[in-house]
Protein backbone atom coordinates (compact mmCIF):
# COMPACT_ATOMS: atom_id res chain seq x y z
CA UNK A 1 0.00 0.00 0.00
CA UNK A 2 0.99 3.87 -0.48
CA UNK A 3 1.79 5.72 2.04
CA UNK A 4 2.07 9.62 1.46
CA UNK A 5 4.08 11.81 3.95
CA UNK A 6 3.87 15.64 3.76
CA UNK A 7 6.40 17.79 5.77
CA UNK A 8 6.01 21.65 5.23
CA UNK A 9 9.16 24.19 6.60
CA UNK A 10 9.14 27.57 6.09
CA UNK A 11 12.29 29.21 4.83
CA UNK A 12 13.20 31.61 1.72
CA UNK A 13 16.13 29.53 0.67
CA UNK A 14 14.88 26.93 -1.54
CA UNK A 15 18.63 25.99 -3.83
CA UNK A 16 20.67 24.31 -1.17
CA UNK A 17 20.34 21.19 0.52
CA UNK A 18 21.81 20.60 4.29
CA UNK A 19 24.73 18.71 4.73
CA UNK A 20 22.97 16.63 7.35
CA UNK A 21 19.35 14.70 7.11
CA UNK A 22 17.32 17.65 8.99
CA UNK A 23 15.09 19.62 8.85
CA UNK A 24 15.72 23.11 7.59
CA UNK A 25 13.90 26.26 6.80
CA UNK A 26 12.30 27.48 4.00
CA UNK A 27 11.42 23.82 2.65
CA UNK A 28 8.96 21.68 1.35
CA UNK A 29 9.43 17.81 0.61
CA UNK A 30 7.14 15.07 -0.53
CA UNK A 31 8.07 12.03 0.08
CA UNK A 32 5.93 8.58 -1.01
CA UNK A 33 6.90 5.27 0.72
CA UNK A 34 5.62 2.10 0.21
CA UNK A 35 5.48 0.32 2.89
CA UNK A 36 3.90 -3.31 3.92
CA UNK A 37 -0.07 -3.76 3.21
CA UNK A 38 -0.13 -4.64 7.46
CA UNK A 39 2.70 -2.22 8.87
CA UNK A 40 3.19 -1.67 12.50
CA UNK A 41 1.08 1.11 14.33
CA UNK A 42 3.21 4.01 14.41
CA UNK A 43 3.71 6.92 17.58
CA UNK A 44 3.59 10.45 16.43
CA UNK A 45 6.58 12.01 17.54
CA UNK A 46 6.98 16.27 17.56
CA UNK A 47 4.60 17.78 14.83
CA UNK A 48 4.68 15.15 12.19
CA UNK A 49 1.65 13.75 11.35
CA UNK A 50 1.05 10.01 10.33
CA UNK A 51 -1.92 7.76 9.27
CA UNK A 52 -2.58 3.78 9.60
CA UNK A 53 -5.41 1.41 8.88
CA UNK A 54 -5.20 -1.96 9.60
CA UNK A 55 -7.21 -4.46 7.73
CA UNK A 56 -9.13 -7.21 9.54
CA UNK A 57 -10.95 -10.47 8.21
CA UNK A 58 -14.24 -9.66 7.15
CA UNK A 59 -17.00 -10.68 9.56
CA UNK A 60 -19.17 -13.66 9.23
CA UNK A 61 -22.20 -11.33 8.14
CA UNK A 62 -20.38 -9.84 5.28
CA UNK A 63 -22.02 -10.00 2.13
CA UNK A 64 -19.48 -12.65 1.09
CA UNK A 65 -20.52 -14.93 3.71
CA UNK A 66 -24.23 -14.52 3.21
CA UNK A 67 -24.12 -14.76 -0.56
CA UNK A 68 -22.24 -18.37 0.48
CA UNK A 69 -25.28 -18.92 2.61
CA UNK A 70 -27.99 -18.22 0.32
CA UNK A 71 -26.10 -20.35 -2.40
CA UNK A 72 -26.13 -23.35 0.03
CA UNK A 73 -29.56 -22.78 1.00
CA UNK A 74 -30.57 -22.78 -2.79
CA UNK A 75 -28.68 -25.86 -3.76
CA UNK A 76 -30.73 -27.67 -0.61
CA UNK A 77 -34.09 -26.84 -1.55
CA UNK A 78 -33.56 -27.61 -5.53
CA UNK A 79 -30.31 -29.88 -5.66
CA UNK A 80 -26.97 -29.69 -6.82
CA UNK A 81 -28.41 -31.49 -10.68
CA UNK A 82 -30.32 -27.88 -11.08
CA UNK A 83 -27.30 -25.74 -10.57
CA UNK A 84 -25.46 -27.95 -12.75
CA UNK A 85 -27.00 -27.78 -15.83
CA UNK A 86 -27.14 -24.36 -15.24
CA UNK A 87 -23.74 -24.00 -15.22
CA UNK A 88 -23.50 -26.52 -18.33
CA UNK A 89 -25.75 -24.02 -20.14
CA UNK A 90 -24.14 -22.60 -23.56
CA UNK A 91 -26.98 -20.31 -23.26
CA UNK A 92 -26.56 -19.13 -19.99
CA UNK A 93 -23.75 -16.46 -19.96
CA UNK A 94 -22.28 -15.67 -16.02
CA UNK A 95 -18.68 -15.39 -14.98
CA UNK A 96 -16.59 -18.65 -14.26
CA UNK A 97 -19.34 -20.22 -16.03
CA UNK A 98 -16.02 -21.65 -18.35
CA UNK A 99 -14.37 -22.43 -15.37
CA UNK A 100 -13.79 -26.33 -13.42
CA UNK A 101 -15.79 -25.40 -10.50
CA UNK A 102 -18.25 -27.08 -8.33
CA UNK A 103 -21.89 -25.63 -8.85
CA UNK A 104 -22.08 -24.70 -5.33
CA UNK A 105 -19.29 -22.19 -5.71
CA UNK A 106 -20.49 -20.49 -9.46
CA UNK A 107 -23.67 -20.00 -7.90
CA UNK A 108 -21.96 -18.22 -5.26
CA UNK A 109 -20.05 -15.66 -7.41
CA UNK A 110 -22.90 -15.79 -9.52
CA UNK A 111 -25.11 -14.32 -6.90
CA UNK A 112 -22.19 -11.99 -5.88
CA UNK A 113 -21.91 -11.12 -9.75
CA UNK A 114 -25.95 -10.31 -10.43
CA UNK A 115 -26.34 -8.78 -6.62
CA UNK A 116 -25.81 -5.87 -4.85
CA UNK A 117 -24.57 -6.33 -1.21
CA UNK A 118 -27.79 -5.08 -0.16
CA UNK A 119 -30.06 -7.41 -2.21
CA UNK A 120 -27.65 -10.02 -1.34
CA UNK A 121 -28.47 -9.11 1.91
CA UNK A 122 -32.43 -8.90 1.76
CA UNK A 123 -32.19 -12.55 -0.14
CA UNK A 124 -30.48 -14.25 3.08
CA UNK A 125 -33.11 -12.26 5.00
CA UNK A 126 -35.91 -13.80 3.02
CA UNK A 127 -34.39 -17.27 3.10
CA UNK A 128 -33.53 -17.56 6.76
CA UNK A 129 -37.17 -16.60 7.34
CA UNK A 130 -38.17 -19.44 5.05
CA UNK A 131 -35.98 -21.86 7.05
CA UNK A 132 -37.87 -20.84 10.31
CA UNK A 133 -41.32 -20.96 8.44
CA UNK A 134 -40.70 -24.78 7.51
CA UNK A 135 -38.69 -25.16 10.60
CA UNK A 136 -41.96 -24.26 12.14
CA UNK A 137 -44.05 -26.36 9.46
CA UNK A 138 -42.51 -28.99 10.20
CA UNK A 139 -42.57 -28.33 13.81
CA UNK A 140 -46.45 -28.38 13.43
CA UNK A 141 -46.50 -31.29 11.16
CA UNK A 142 -44.85 -33.75 14.06
CA UNK A 143 -46.96 -32.09 16.65
CA UNK A 144 -49.84 -33.30 14.31
CA UNK A 145 -48.32 -36.17 13.53
CA UNK A 146 -47.84 -37.17 17.04
CA UNK A 147 -50.98 -36.07 18.41
CA UNK A 148 -53.08 -38.05 15.47
CA UNK A 149 -50.95 -41.43 16.89
CA UNK A 150 -51.65 -40.62 20.40
CA UNK A 151 -55.36 -40.46 19.53
CA UNK A 152 -55.02 -43.21 17.24
CA UNK A 153 -53.36 -45.60 20.63
CA UNK A 154 -55.69 -44.12 22.81
CA UNK A 155 -58.60 -45.24 20.65
CA UNK A 156 -56.95 -48.65 20.08
CA UNK A 157 -56.68 -48.73 24.15
CA UNK A 158 -60.24 -47.62 24.54
CA UNK A 159 -61.38 -50.61 22.16
CA UNK A 160 -59.25 -52.83 24.25
CA UNK A 161 -60.30 -51.52 27.81
CA UNK A 162 -64.07 -52.28 26.59
CA UNK A 163 -63.55 -55.40 25.68
CA UNK A 164 -61.41 -56.11 28.88
CA UNK A 165 -64.63 -54.84 30.43
CA UNK A 166 -67.15 -56.98 28.79
CA UNK A 167 -64.88 -60.06 29.01
CA UNK A 168 -64.90 -59.23 32.61
CA UNK A 169 -68.83 -58.77 32.76
CA UNK A 170 -68.44 -61.95 31.20
CA UNK A 171 -66.65 -63.68 33.57
CA UNK A 172 -68.44 -62.05 36.49
CA UNK A 173 -71.71 -63.83 35.43
CA UNK A 174 -70.16 -67.19 34.64
CA UNK A 175 -68.38 -66.84 38.23
CA UNK A 176 -72.13 -66.05 39.72
CA UNK A 177 -73.73 -68.75 37.77
CA UNK A 178 -70.99 -71.16 38.81
CA UNK A 179 -71.29 -70.10 43.03
CA UNK A 180 -74.69 -70.84 42.58
CA UNK A 181 -74.30 -73.91 40.78
CA UNK A 182 -71.48 -74.63 43.43
CA UNK A 183 -74.14 -74.08 46.27
CA UNK A 184 -76.29 -76.40 44.87
CA UNK A 185 -73.98 -79.24 44.12
CA UNK A 186 -73.05 -78.65 47.77
CA UNK A 187 -76.78 -79.07 48.23
CA UNK A 188 -77.32 -81.91 46.07
CA UNK A 189 -73.87 -83.95 47.79
CA UNK A 190 -75.72 -83.47 51.12
CA UNK A 191 -78.74 -84.72 49.97
CA UNK A 192 -77.08 -87.85 48.36
CA UNK A 193 -74.83 -89.23 51.35
CA UNK A 194 -78.01 -88.51 53.69
CA UNK A 195 -80.56 -90.62 51.76
CA UNK A 196 -78.17 -93.12 50.06
CA UNK A 197 -75.76 -93.71 52.64
CA UNK A 198 -76.53 -95.25 55.81
CA UNK A 199 -74.15 -96.08 59.25
CA UNK A 200 -75.61 -98.63 60.03
CA UNK A 201 -74.73 -102.47 57.74
CA UNK A 202 -74.70 -100.47 53.96
CA UNK A 203 -74.29 -102.95 51.12
CA UNK A 204 -71.37 -102.40 48.86
CA UNK A 205 -74.05 -101.74 45.42
CA UNK A 206 -75.06 -98.96 48.10
CA UNK A 207 -72.25 -97.54 48.35
CA UNK A 208 -71.39 -97.67 45.07
CA UNK A 209 -75.15 -95.59 43.74
CA UNK A 210 -74.19 -92.76 46.09
CA UNK A 211 -70.99 -92.58 44.55
CA UNK A 212 -71.94 -92.46 41.14
CA UNK A 213 -74.37 -90.14 42.02
CA UNK A 214 -71.85 -87.75 43.69
CA UNK A 215 -69.68 -88.18 40.77
CA UNK A 216 -72.39 -86.98 38.21
CA UNK A 217 -72.57 -83.60 40.27
CA UNK A 218 -69.43 -82.97 40.27
CA UNK A 219 -69.20 -83.42 36.61
CA UNK A 220 -72.13 -81.04 35.85
CA UNK A 221 -74.32 -84.12 35.12
CA UNK A 222 -77.13 -83.95 32.73
CA UNK A 223 -79.54 -80.96 33.16
CA UNK A 224 -82.00 -83.70 34.68
CA UNK A 225 -79.51 -85.29 37.22
CA UNK A 226 -81.24 -83.53 40.18
CA UNK A 227 -84.95 -84.54 39.06
CA UNK A 228 -83.40 -87.87 38.72
CA UNK A 229 -82.00 -87.83 41.92
CA UNK A 230 -84.85 -86.24 43.87
CA UNK A 231 -87.94 -89.44 42.02
CA UNK A 232 -85.39 -91.61 43.22
CA UNK A 233 -84.70 -91.09 46.88
CA UNK A 234 -88.58 -91.12 46.78
CA UNK A 235 -88.81 -94.65 45.51
CA UNK A 236 -85.46 -95.76 47.27
CA UNK A 237 -86.89 -94.52 50.86
CA UNK A 238 -89.35 -96.75 50.51
CA UNK A 239 -87.48 -99.68 49.26
CA UNK A 240 -85.11 -99.38 52.01
CA UNK A 241 -88.42 -99.20 54.60
CA UNK A 242 -89.61 -102.52 53.28
CA UNK A 243 -86.38 -104.33 53.55
CA UNK A 244 -85.60 -103.55 56.91
CA UNK A 245 -89.19 -104.33 58.01
CA UNK A 246 -88.48 -108.12 56.28
CA UNK A 247 -84.65 -108.24 56.93
CA UNK A 248 -85.67 -110.79 59.88
CA UNK A 249 -88.07 -113.12 57.51
CA UNK A 250 -86.47 -116.29 56.91
CA UNK A 251 -89.16 -116.86 53.74
CA UNK A 252 -87.72 -115.44 50.73
CA UNK A 253 -91.08 -116.04 48.79
CA UNK A 254 -93.00 -113.80 51.25
CA UNK A 255 -90.10 -111.56 51.69
CA UNK A 256 -90.58 -110.98 47.78
CA UNK A 257 -93.65 -110.39 47.65
CA UNK A 258 -93.45 -107.86 49.82
CA UNK A 259 -90.20 -106.65 48.21
CA UNK A 260 -90.89 -106.90 44.66
CA UNK A 261 -93.65 -103.97 44.52
CA UNK A 262 -91.32 -101.52 46.45
CA UNK A 263 -89.67 -102.41 43.39
CA UNK A 264 -91.51 -101.23 40.90
CA UNK A 265 -92.72 -98.36 42.93
CA UNK A 266 -89.07 -96.73 42.29
CA UNK A 267 -89.19 -97.35 38.70
CA UNK A 268 -92.04 -95.93 38.59
CA UNK A 269 -90.96 -92.46 40.36
CA UNK A 270 -88.43 -92.53 37.99
CA UNK A 271 -90.30 -92.98 34.97
CA UNK A 272 -89.50 -90.61 32.05
CA UNK A 273 -86.64 -89.43 33.73
CA UNK A 274 -83.45 -90.15 31.67
CA UNK A 275 -79.76 -89.39 32.27
CA UNK A 276 -76.88 -91.19 31.58
CA UNK A 277 -76.53 -92.82 34.76
CA UNK A 278 -80.30 -94.70 35.42
CA UNK A 279 -79.21 -97.85 33.69
CA UNK A 280 -76.06 -98.55 36.67
CA UNK A 281 -78.05 -97.01 39.36
CA UNK A 282 -80.95 -99.41 38.69
CA UNK A 283 -78.56 -102.34 38.42
CA UNK A 284 -77.23 -101.23 41.63
CA UNK A 285 -80.33 -101.21 43.11
CA UNK A 286 -80.60 -104.81 41.74
CA UNK A 287 -77.54 -105.99 43.16
CA UNK A 288 -78.45 -103.80 46.88
CA UNK A 289 -82.04 -106.38 47.08
CA UNK A 290 -79.98 -109.54 46.47
CA UNK A 291 -77.80 -109.17 49.29
CA UNK A 292 -81.13 -109.57 51.61
CA UNK A 293 -82.26 -113.11 49.20
CA UNK A 294 -80.39 -116.14 49.71
CA UNK A 295 -82.95 -117.59 46.86
CA UNK A 296 -83.19 -115.06 44.36
CA UNK A 297 -81.84 -112.57 42.46
CA UNK A 298 -82.67 -109.52 40.60
CA UNK A 299 -82.61 -108.16 37.30
CA UNK A 300 -82.87 -104.62 36.17
CA UNK A 301 -85.52 -104.24 33.24
CA UNK A 302 -82.53 -101.85 31.36
CA UNK A 303 -79.84 -103.78 31.69
CA UNK A 304 -79.97 -104.40 28.22
CA UNK A 305 -80.64 -101.92 25.27
CA UNK A 306 -83.08 -104.08 23.56
CA UNK A 307 -86.28 -107.02 24.85
CA UNK A 308 -84.60 -109.68 26.02
CA UNK A 309 -87.09 -112.70 25.77
CA UNK A 310 -85.28 -114.36 29.02
CA UNK A 311 -85.73 -111.82 31.25
CA UNK A 312 -88.64 -109.61 29.68
CA UNK A 313 -92.11 -110.29 28.88
CA UNK A 314 -91.26 -109.65 25.27
CA UNK A 315 -94.32 -111.67 23.38
CA UNK A 316 -95.15 -110.07 20.06
CA UNK A 317 -92.60 -107.01 20.70
CA UNK A 318 -89.25 -108.99 18.72
CA UNK A 319 -85.99 -107.19 19.45
CA UNK A 320 -87.72 -103.89 20.54
CA UNK A 321 -85.52 -101.31 21.90
CA UNK A 322 -86.37 -100.78 25.54
CA UNK A 323 -87.57 -97.17 26.71
CA UNK A 324 -87.61 -97.96 30.63
CA UNK A 325 -88.55 -100.74 32.52
CA UNK A 326 -91.73 -101.17 34.72
CA UNK A 327 -90.82 -103.88 37.18
CA UNK A 328 -87.64 -106.26 37.82
CA UNK A 329 -87.01 -109.42 36.73
CA UNK A 330 -86.37 -111.99 39.21
CA UNK A 331 -84.57 -115.65 38.83
CA UNK A 332 -84.06 -118.36 41.38
CA UNK A 333 -80.38 -118.33 42.00
CA UNK A 334 -79.99 -121.85 42.07
CA UNK A 335 -81.61 -123.12 38.59
CA UNK A 336 -81.43 -119.38 37.29
CA UNK A 337 -85.26 -119.85 36.03
CA UNK A 338 -87.16 -116.61 35.64
CA UNK A 339 -89.60 -116.32 38.60
CA UNK A 340 -90.54 -113.06 37.09
CA UNK A 341 -90.62 -111.04 33.38
CA UNK A 342 -89.80 -107.51 33.49
CA UNK A 343 -92.28 -105.85 32.15
CA UNK A 344 -90.70 -102.44 30.19
CA UNK A 345 -92.32 -100.14 27.54
CA UNK A 346 -90.91 -99.80 23.91
CA UNK A 347 -89.90 -97.24 21.63
CA UNK A 348 -92.26 -97.43 18.76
Amino acid sequence: MAKLTLSVNTGTDTAQKPAVDQPSANRLSITKKVVSEQPEPTVNQGSGASLSQKIDNPNPASPSELADDVAKWLIEQFGEELFDELLKNPNLKLPYADEDITPDLWLERGIKTLFTQDNIAHIYKVTSNMGQSSAAASEANIDAVVDERMAQKVEKYNAKFQELRSNMEDLEGEKAALQSRLNKTLEADAFVKETFRATDGETDAQKRIARTLEEAIGQGGDDNLPLFITKLAKGWSALQYVLRVNADTSDDKAKLDAVYPALSNLLACVSGCYVSERRMVLELVAKHCNEFFSDYDFISPEQTLNADPDIHNATGLGNAQIREGVSFCVVRRDTKKTVKYADMLTNK
